[in-house]
């Protein structure tokens, strides 16, 4: 029998070991891959933005609803109106 150790740290450090690379790898940029695994088609894995240097989506012609933007201007209705019963 091969005794444990009490510090759990090391219990970890040992399980870690044995689990191996695991399902994801950290690459010295940053990023995360995750690595396909099982039954698990790779092309399911998820990616990253396709264009990250295009930034963050931002809605054509900077279209806004303006049932949603807080800043319409206040005689456009909010809601639409009860109807008489």
């Amino acid at each position: 029998m091969n005794p444990e150790p009490s510090d759990p740290v090391e219990r970890a450090d040992k399980r870690r070991e044995a689990i191996g690379e695991g399902e994801v790898k950290e690459k010295p940029d940053g990023t995360i891959e995750q690595r396909g695994h099982g039954s698990m088609d790779p092309t399911l894995v998820p990616k990253g933005k396709d264009h990250p240097e295009q930034g963050p989506y931002t809605p054509e012609n900077d279209h806004i609803d303006p049932d949603v933007d807080p800043t319409a201007s206040s005689d456009h209705p909010r809601s639409k109106p009860d109807s008489k019963a």
